[in-house]
């Protein structure tokens, strides 16, 4: 453990020397060439990405909905997955396992 702080300690104290890491000249860039030109197969093979995240099977939509502060509130102190939790319940009044209160008046009519 002491072999380790110690190691540290020397590095961190380590003075770089600028001849160590010179400043690029134009002439310098120049003669650079791309990675995929210049570097090996099996560095470039490191830094590859794979295909990413697979398109979901039913995506979200996203919207703008305005709620009471204090619904928003409750929800945010619940912690992270608050919003998917409002997809829930949501979900859950749409196929009538949750019972939603239904306007007694026709909805509003938008103003163009």
């Amino acid at each position: 453990m002491m072999a380790a702080v110690a190691t540290r300690q020397a590095k961190e104290n380590q003075v770089v020397d600028k001849d160590d890491a010179p400043e690029l000249t134009r002439e310098m860039m120049k003669k650079a060439g791309r990675g995929r030109e210049v570097l090996p197969e099996t560095v470039l093979a490191q830094f590859r990405r794979g295909p990413g995240r697979p398109p979901a099977d039913n995506p979200k939509v996203p919207v703008s909905i305005r709620l009471d502060k204090d619904v928003v509130d409750h929800f945010k102190a619940t912690g992270e997955g608050w919003q998917t939790r409002i997809n829930s319940i949501l979900q859950d009044a749409k196929s009538g396992r949750l019972k939603a209160v239904k306007p007694s008046s026709p909805p509003l009519k938008r103003r163009a």
